[in-house]
């Protein structure tokens, strides 16, 4: 159930910049990793829809170039990929076993796979993180309860994917709310997931020390640019970063 009533849309815009300005780290991130960043892209009405015209050549492009950069080369070499499996590595998380989801949407398109068509603000999220390689969680804003915080998954915890699949967070990297659990930057859940409904949204990119503003920026602008042709709202950016 949404805790926003969206008749109250100032409120609601109040509510997602709080959400925002309140994001912290536990202490072991603190500690395991400093200097992690957050790139984020908020909306307080946005409509979904399930196609796009032109989504197609956007992701023909996409394919182009990434098959251009990586040829035949690992991916490993990349910067921007090896800088967010290190940030895995950090809490002891395996990347080549549970891939960051950008890495996991590059290796699906070079295959010749193409990406899962879900609704636009999913599509053209995925098309962003596979383009700058930054693993990124969308989220709807009306469901996320609370302030939000960067942890490491503990003994037993767990929490309902989006196919409804149960996933173990044990030693993983993950976003937490009042409520428990909702998403990492491998797999989102079911619970605060984009649907036919979804007003206020929380795009959220995982950001290790290394990668500098600018580049983030970048992302953030071309997330931001393609989203407003679905948004009576000034679609709002924002880099935040942790003392």
């Amino acid at each position: 159930m949404e805790i926003i009533n969206f008749l109250l849309y100032p409120v609601f815009i109040n509510y997602i910049e709080n959400m925002i300005n309140q994001i912290h780290l536990s202490d072991t991130v603190k500690n395991k990793l400093p200097g992690i960043k957050f790139g984020t892209v908020t909306s307080g009405n946005i409509r979904v829809v399930k196609e796009m015209e032109t989504f197609d050549q956007s992701l023909n492009d996409l394919i182009i170039f990434l098959k251009n950069k990586f040829g035949d080369q690992p991916l490993s070499g990349d910067p921007i990929i090896s800088a967010v499996r290190r940030l895995y590595y950090r809490v002891g998380w395996e990347p080549t076993r549970y891939r960051p989801s950008s890495e996991a949407l590059i290796r699906r398109i070079i295959s010749g796979k193409g990406l899962y068509r879900i609704n636009n603000l999913v599509d053209l999220g995925n098309l962003i993180s596979a383009q700058f390689h930054l693993p990124m969680g969308l989220y709807d804003a009306g469901k996320i309860n609370g302030e939000i915080e960067l942890d490491v998954g503990k003994a037993g915890e767990h929490y309902e994917g989006i196919s409804k699949e149960i996933i173990h967070a044990d030693g993983k990297l993950i976003l937490r709310d009042k409520v428990g659990i909702f998403g990492n930057p491998t797999a989102d859940s079911k619970r605060t997931s984009i649907q036919s409904n979804t007003k206020g949204i929380l795009a959220l990119f995982f950001c290790p020390q290394e990668i500098e503003d600018s580049y983030i920026n970048d992302t953030l602008k071309k997330l931001k640019d393609y989203y407003q042709a679905f948004s009576t709202d000034d679609i709002s950016t924002e880099i935040v970063k942790f003392q």
